[in-house]
């Protein structure tokens, strides 16, 4: 069969479109497949090597991180005890004692426990009645001078500071400049200092510590008395007291013999027992007698420690049971 001109162009047309379109369905379709498939292997691959490049940033710095970080854990630990046993806790707390003028005749000690170490933070409530609105109303010292929730001022000049963490404090000022710590003022310290603790109560920040308790009876001068518990506060090791009690009155209760001479009131001189039952006021040279249980905060040191100074006491901690 014999086709014409426009027959064998048409025949070709169809041949020419089945060509293309099994091309396009033998190679082209698989290859737009693939470049799909290696566009996600590659996108993959890159977010791959910028983890690897993180990694591999970090370990430029890591070590000085490391170190930096227990250079912070030694300084921090040094403020608090390391795990003590009954007995070292009981020496620690008789060491304190012994320089204070006090005498006690016993001492119970508790076994090792733990706890949460929270900060409080105190904020006076407002109290608000006509009389202060109205005078706070006409107050023309405030103004666009105010001072707003964290703000403050220091030589005059206003401050600001902002907390997202324990850790993370920034001090700026009306510029907006950052203020480095390093040239904290007493005032920016103070002002940091409590920023720290309104977040930590605020957030409910707190860690868990070990504890050890020494619990005693104490008897001598109310001056005495009073600068122990002081000095007991000012140590540098983490130790407070479960609770404090300033006596300011006490009950005469002298013994037959005693020559103890007081004046009452009404300007009668008692001496010894005659004077029992009657109430006096607590001076500095007045005999008292308390129970006062000091707590001794503890976080084991990295390093193990084999003595703990207290107040010139060298303390063994490292003791071990004697083995009958």
């Amino acid at each position: 069969m014999k086709l014409n001109k426009i027959e064998k162009i048409i025949i070709a047309v169809i041949l020419l479109g089945l060509i293309l379109v099994g091309g396009t369905f033998l190679f082209v379709m698989p290859s737009f497949q693939r470049i799909e498939k290696e566009s996600k292997t590659l996108a993959s691959n890159i977010k791959e090597k910028e983890q690897l490049d993180e990694k591999l940033a970090r370990l430029d710095t890591i070590d000085a991180d490391i170190e930096a970080t227990k250079n912070d854990a030694l300084k921090y630990e040094g403020s608090f005890y390391p795990d003590l046993k009954s007995y070292e806790a009981s020496e620690i707390a008789m060491a304190y004692l012994k320089e204070s003028g006090l005498e006690t005749h016993g001492i119970q000690v508790t076994s090792l426990a733990t706890r949460p170490l929270t900060l409080e933070y105190f904020l006076p409530r407002d109290v608000e009645y006509d009389l202060k609105s109205y005078s706070s109303a006409a107050n023309t010292e405030t103004g666009d001078d105010a001072l707003v929730e964290g703000e403050f001022l220091d030589n005059n000049k206003k401050y600001s500071i902002s907390i997202s963490s324990v850790t993370d404090v920034t001090i700026v000022d009306d510029s907006g400049n950052i203020i480095d710590p390093s040239k904290y003022t007493d005032t920016m310290k103070k002002m940091y200092t409590a920023a720290v603790c309104k977040y930590a109560v605020a957030n409910g920040v707190s860690q868990t510590v070990a504890f050890t308790q020494a619990t005693y009876k104490v008897k001598g001068k109310y001056s005495d008395y009073a600068k122990f518990i002081d000095h007991v506060y000012s140590l540098e090791r983490a130790t407070t007291f479960e609770r404090i009690m300033y006596p300011m009155t006490m009950t005469i209760n002298e013994d037959k013999d005693s020559e103890t001479a007081y004046v009452g009131e009404d300007g009668r001189l008692s001496v010894g027992s005659e004077a029992n039952g009657e109430m006096v006021i607590v001076k500095d040279d007045t005999e008292v007698e308390e129970e006062l249980t000091i707590i001794f905060m503890s976080v084991e040191p990295m390093n193990a420690l084999k003595t703990v100074q207290a107040d010139g006491t060298s303390v063994v901690v490292d003791q071990r049971p004697a083995v009958y």
